[in-house]
């Protein structure tokens, strides 16, 4: 009972595989399966497939929750992408329910770091599904802002930093940001600065016509050089 990430034909989509069986015992099963697939399609077709997949499932009530719970039970731990694609489902049609397990899995026990283990080892990915329980969860509470208050858990248990970052950044979008500053010690309050930054401030306006007359070149190296840096992540070979 696997879930392959990539396709036959070489294209980058989520195939089921024989983890379909695991979507075969219910009505609710079964399309909670359908949203998982539809998830991981591109074209509109699918995207349009998956939201009313969802509307369907948000009429399912408790037996959603009771179906992702009895799945993760029978997944393996290794099977990442498919945790990961039930939680982004239940953050898009669960209900107020379902805030307790997300907060769980967001604070699921990682396993340790390896040192060699590369870019994808067992705590990377663990921790992909821990990031996604947490955003499961903000969408819940966008939904049903009287579970908005389950995230400051998630803060207060002080998880490993990148989730608890996470937990941060959701909280502070749910106007929780006062709560999250009385939480944190002191040396974390620089977490609250972080900002989430609108992707046309990433794209650069070839039309702009200010600071032509500066004469100024950036520099593309030392001290004052500020872009952003890409780092490999790679093994280091042994002499």
């Amino acid at each position: 009972m696997t879930c392959d990430q990539t396709s036959k034909d070489g294209s980058d989509t989520l195939e089921l595989g024989a983890a379909v069986r695991l979507f075969d015992k219910t009505a609710t099963a079964w399309l909670l399966g359908q949203a998982v697939r539809y998830l991981n399609t591109a074209d509109k077709e699918g995207e349009l497939a998956y939201t009313r997949a969802v509307e369907l499932l948000r009429r399912c009530g408790n037996d959603l929750l009771e179906t992702v719970v009895g799945l993760f039970r029978q997944v393996k731990s290794g099977d990442t992408a498919l945790r990961w694609n039930l939680l982004h489902v239940l953050g898009d049609a669960g209900d107020p329910g379902a805030a307790d397990f997300l907060v769980y899995s967001a604070l699921k026990q990682l396993p340790e770091a390896k040192e060699g283990a590369g870019c994808e080892s067992d705590r990377d990915m663990e921790m992909l599904v821990s990031t996604m329980a947490v955003h499961a969860l903000q969408k819940v509470a966008v939904r049903f802002p009287e579970v908005s208050r389950s995230v400051l858990k998630i803060v207060s248990e002080k998880p490993v930093r990148p989730i608890l970052i996470e937990a941060v950044k959701v909280a502070s979008q749910l106007g929780l940001k006062d709560e999250v500053r009385k939480i944190l010690p002191a040396e974390q309050h620089w977490i609250l600065d972080i900002r989430q930054a609108r992707i046309e401030e990433f794209f650069a306006d070839p039309q702009r016509q200010d600071g032509k007359e500066r004469t100024f070149t950036p520099p593309r190296s030392g001290p004052l050089y500020t872009a952003p840096r890409t780092v490999c992540c790679c093994t280091r070979k042994e002499n």
